[in-house]
């Protein structure tokens, strides 16, 4: 049997071409805001703002799975009844269930260059959500600086396959529709191991961050660093290995010690931003040994 979730959904259509979008530029504010001196919204919700959620209702809809066997996976996957009788499909759920809702019609149903995912990426960019479309456009995570995102996205890419799929990981864990703070954290150092471990300690069989930074701190005469220091030298390596320690010293590892505890997703976002700069730097080569 054919796995179910690799089927095409039936979906109705009014028509065979998808229409144009046109979207208002991101500079551009409202007549009312533009009057009292003020520029565009700027600030994002973080659940479903009410003036948006009728058109995601609608989007919801039109994309719904009308045949009877997808529907029943679908609902039983998400652990809820939804009704199909009607137009409004969805308006017994909560702002989290919608979006998980959202969240599954575009990893189990859509493609991503479908003009259904277009239209919902930019009724959640006009109207100042809280949540994006992954880069993949399967699925949604939380949005943050575009800058940010851009910059960790050609980390990844230029990582290398092992330090690259624990960076994107970490990604997912922090900003994705169900954070797991402890997750991120630990793919964040497992990142940073995965390029400074070969790098310092390459013959060490139980080498971890924490090995890496004894290491620097120890043999810091026979590092350096490629920017250079005031006097115009290479600078010695003691302020990434302070960045090292703050991302080792953070975690909470060991469960059942008088220190443990869960990582908070401030944590979780700060070890993910912190790894990926780290990890940039090593793969560019910043830090070596001296000649």
């Amino acid at each position: 049997m054919s796995d179910p979730w690799s089927d095409s959904w039936v979906v109705e259509t009014k028509q065979d071409v998808a229409p144009q979008e046109t979207v208002p530029a991101p500079s551009w504010a409202p007549l009312s805001r533009r009057l009292a001196g003020l520029g565009p919204y700027d600030a994002f919700h973080d659940g479903v703002p009410a003036y948006l959620r009728g058109a995601l209702e609608d989007w919801v809809y039109d994309q719904f799975p009308h045949d009877n066997y997808q529907h029943r996976l679908l609902t039983n996957t998400l652990r809820f009844r939804l009704r199909v009788d009607a137009m409004p499909v969805v308006v017994d759920l909560d702002d989290d269930g919608l979006l998980d809702l959202i969240d599954a019609l575009l990893a189990w149903h859509l493609q991503p260059e479908e003009w259904p995912v277009k239209h919902l990426d930019n009724l959640l960019t006009s109207g100042g959500a809280g949540w994006r479309l992954t880069s993949d456009r399967q699925g949604l995570e939380r949005r943050i600086d575009a800058t940010a995102t851009i910059a960790v996205a050609a980390t990844v890419e230029g990582a290398g396959p092992e330090a690259g799929e624990h960076l994107a990981t970490a990604w997912a864990a922090a900003y994705g529709r169900h954070p797991d703070p402890d997750k991120a954290y630990d793919e964040a150092v497992l990142a940073v191991e995965a390029l400074a471990c070969p790098l310092v300690c390459p013959t060490n069989p139980r080498r971890t961050l924490g090995t890496v930074i004894r290491d620097l701190r120890n043999q810091s005469g026979q590092w350096e660093l490629t920017i250079s220091a005031s006097n115009g030298q290479p600078a010695p390596p003691v302020r990434l290995t302070e960045m090292l320690a703050l991302l080792w010293e953070g975690q909470s590892r060991h469960a059942g010690s008088p220190n443990s505890r869960r990582q908070t997703q401030a944590e979780a976002e700060i070890a993910v931003h912190l790894a990926a700069a780290v990890v940039q730097w090593l793969t560019s080569g910043m830090l070596r040994r001296r000649a």
